[in-house]
């Protein structure tokens, strides 16, 4: 048969995809979530004025979405192209981009929506004296018209979101408290900026329970946002930044110059969490990024605002809330469809003017830990108390440059060229030194003897000698000991043997290496790769398969599985096992609290104790639930975890709220940290100990229990329960 015959048969011919296909794909790279779809509703409202803006949600909004403004309406000529694609309002060419001041500007939104869901709409516009409802099909067109009373604005109404991506629909209804998590996070930033508007989103589920997800005033005062949603106590804990000029070091950090009087093209408004320690959070979940009022998420910044505030709390994240002010023409939010990430014309500017910002704000901040306590002049009044004793010095390298008395016996280096030998010594006899200059002058030679040749040596002294006054004092310039005797062992082998030991490792041209599949070293720097070695190559059945070798130091197990041997400490592994046993079973007694605690909670705290309310009472923690006269849910902490030694409570309860939003399914398991480290005190205590002499069926039981364990490699205070010592194969 001819090849080209072949060729031309078995391609297909090249079609355009049809509108319908084309408008199914792009809607579902546009609206990814309902938290998206929510976003681009609440845009929507921005851009026309609204003051008000109500979303309503009916199971999850896995059945309904309902997001209502007050703003100017939709003027009857727009009905149509309202939702077909690409139509808008808020630009007209390319260049708009420029001077873009609305939230929305492609298009898409509502066209995408109508593809995903059924799409129903009641507006009413400034200029009509009555209301109009509007229902749409899968494509945008208008398929029900009717007059339908309602105030000026509009209300969008979405049924049954996904139902045209049955794949997308299901996996949303999988993780649908988890979506509305998500949700609640974008809400809080549109809650505080744009200013001026009044937020109100409730939640409906299906048996009737209906909640208030978040509330506002409208001000417009950020600090009142702040405390309309999140409370009074995180406000107590932000600082103001104020913009600074980024300094000289720090334009060099990032290769930038600036011209003197020079103003900064951007300005910013920012508040953040103190750096003093108890004032941030334990997680990033509450950090806001703005630029010109738009919520963003630019990496960068946000990369250097956390990196910057560790230096000053390594152990929690900042609130932050962070609008950056500048000129539309300076920023690209047309990157991705949902408009979060940016581009920002002269980036590394603001990077080093916020760097310098956070710096000069947390410069005043206590510093975790005291370096270098003692004063300089303590230590040269104890060096002239024993001005007469010897003074060792080690051999250094290179001259010591004139600076302080610390940091020239603070620079000492190996060399591996001497001045004199192992024998040699030298007695000085000069005057006492009195002057700190003299005193200098004398360390100064000290430390210059391990460079100099012998000879100059002598000359040095003997400069050093007439310029001193007459006197006594000791210099002692030592050698290093002469290095003992050790046994010596001969190993007979070169290069050509080593070539034939490789040779002999080659099997059918596949070099035997290629097996070995653990290469880190036992070490504390290695830890990380050994590990993942673990992980990746040993399965929880393997553990039953290893064969025990016996016990080394009373201490350590050795085993092999295949052709690997493998070193396992039998204090740490088996206590990793019972501390994972305490975990899963282990319900922590409670104490009941004669004045139950107010817990001040958002939404989707409260969301998470109601659905993982078993889990906190696994761990001691009950609750009572109230509602006030505005059918808000208030909870109550009643009960709280009993301990000897350690005391639990509101902060505990906030630590596993996080755990569970973070990672649902960590919920058979979830923890606060002062449990786990009640859990890691006892599993040590209760676990075999190091020095103990093990049976080998002993030892064979605590490498079956390691196969049970969810995360086998460490034990709860860290240390290693196991590491490959080496392959049989390059030793047989």
């Amino acid at each position: 048969m001819n090849i080209d015959t072949v060729s031309v048969e078995d391609n297909k011919e090249i079609k355009a995809i049809g509108n319908e296909t084309i408008h199914k794909i792009c809607s579902g790279q546009v609206i990814l979530d309902i938290s998206i779809a929510v976003k681009e509703l609440i845009e929507n409202a921005v851009d026309a004025g609204a003051t008000i803006i109500d979303i309503y949600l009916k199971e999850y909004g896995s059945e309904l979405i309902e997001v209502s403004d007050n703003g100017s309406g939709i003027h009857e000529s727009n009905f149509q192209n309202l939702t077909l694609k690409h139509f808008t309002s808020k630009i007209r060419e390319f260049n708009d981009l420029e001077q873009l001041i609305t939230l929305g500007f492609r298009g898409e939104a509502l066209s995408s929506l109508c593809s995903l869901s059924d799409v129903e709409i009641t507006t009413c516009h400034s200029s009509a004296g009555r209301g109009t409802k509007l229902k749409y099909d899968t494509n945008g067109k208008i398929i029900h018209q009717e007059i339908f009373p309602r105030q000026q604005g509009t209300s969008v109404i979405l049924k049954n979101i996904f139902s045209s991506l049955p794949v997308r629909r299901k996996q949303f209804l999988r993780n649908m408290k988890k979506e509305l998590v998500k949700l609640c996070n974008l809400l809080y930033a549109y809650c505080l900026l744009p200013l001026g508007i009044k937020y109100l989103c409730t939640h409906m589920t299906n048996k009737g329970t209906k909640t208030k997800i978040v509330a506002t005033d409208g001000s417009k005062i950020v600090k009142e946002n702040i405390i309309n949603v999140f409370g009074v106590k995180q406000l107590s804990t932000l600082i103001q930044i104020e913009l600074i000029e980024p300094t000289v070091d720090i334009l060099e950090e990032y290769s930038l110059s600036l011209n003197p009087g020079e103003e900064l093209p951007f300005d910013i408004d920012c508040l953040i969490s103190s750096a003093l320690h108890g004032s941030g959070r334990s997680s990033s979940d509450r950090q806001f990024y703005y630029i010109n009022n738009r919520p963003c998420e630019p990496h960068k910044l946000m990369k250097l605002v956390n990196e910057v505030y560790k230096q000053f709390n390594s152990k929690q994240y900042p609130f932050v809330y962070l609008n950056i002010k500048t000129k539309s023409c300076f920023v690209d939010v047309n990157i991705t469809p949902d408009k979060r990430q940016i581009f920002l014309e002269k980036e590394k500017l603001l990077l080093a003017a916020v760097k310098c910002s956070l710096l000069g704000a947390f410069k005043d901040t206590p510093s975790t830990f005291q370096v270098q306590n003692l004063e300089v002049s303590k230590q040269l009044s104890a060096f002239k108390r024993e001005s007469k004793k010897s003074i060792k010095r080690s051999q250094t390298e290179g001259d010591v440059t004139s600076t302080s008395f610390m940091e020239r016996f603070a620079k000492k280096h190996k060399s591996d060229e001497t001045c004199y030998s192992s024998s040699s010594q030298m007695d000085i006899t000069f005057s006492q030194v009195q002057e700190e200059t003299n005193l200098k002058t004398l360390v100064d030679l000290a430390c210059n003897l391990g460079t100099e040749k012998q000879t100059h040596c002598v000359q040095d002294v003997t400069s050093l000698k007439d310029e001193l006054d007459d006197g006594k004092i000791d210099v002692t310039l030592d050698s290093p000991s002469s290095t003992a005797d050790r046994r010596e062992v001969v190993l007979k082998i070169n290069l050509q043997s080593i070539r034939d030991r490789l040779e002999s490792l080659t099997v059918d041209g596949d070099f035997k290496a290629q097996q070995v599949k653990f290469r880190s070293l036992i070490e504390p720097k290695s830890n990380k790769d050994a590990e993942e070695e673990l992980e990746k190559n040993i399965s929880k059945e393997e553990f039953s398969k290893m064969i025990v070798i016996g016990q080394f130091n009373l201490g350590f197990i050795i085993a092999q599985l295949n052709n690997d041997l493998f070193i396992v400490d039998q204090h740490a592994s088996d206590e990793k096992y019972n501390f994972e046993q305490l975990q899963l079973n282990t319900v922590i007694d409670s104490q009941t609290l004669v004045s139950p605690k107010y817990l001040e909670l958002t939404v989707t705290g409260k969301s998470i104790i109601r659905d993982f309310e078993n889990v906190f009472n696994k761990n001691g923690f009950y609750f009572k639930k109230e509602r006030d006269s505005d059918d808000n849910e208030k909870f109550y902490l009643t009960k709280i975890p009993i301990s000897n030694k350690v005391v639990f409570g509101k902060a505990d309860v906030d630590e596993m709220i996080f755990m569970l939003q973070e990672n649902s399914d960590c919920a058979k398991i979830c923890r606060p940290s002062k449990i786990r480290a009640m859990f890691a005190s006892r599993a040590c205590r209760k676990s075999v100990m190091i020095g103990k002499a093990l049976s080998a069926r002993e030892m064979k039981k605590l490498l079956c229990n390691m196969g049970t364990i969810e995360h086998p490699w460490n034990c709860p205070h860290g240390r290693p329960t196991m590491r490959h010592l080496i392959n049989l194969n390059l030793i047989m």
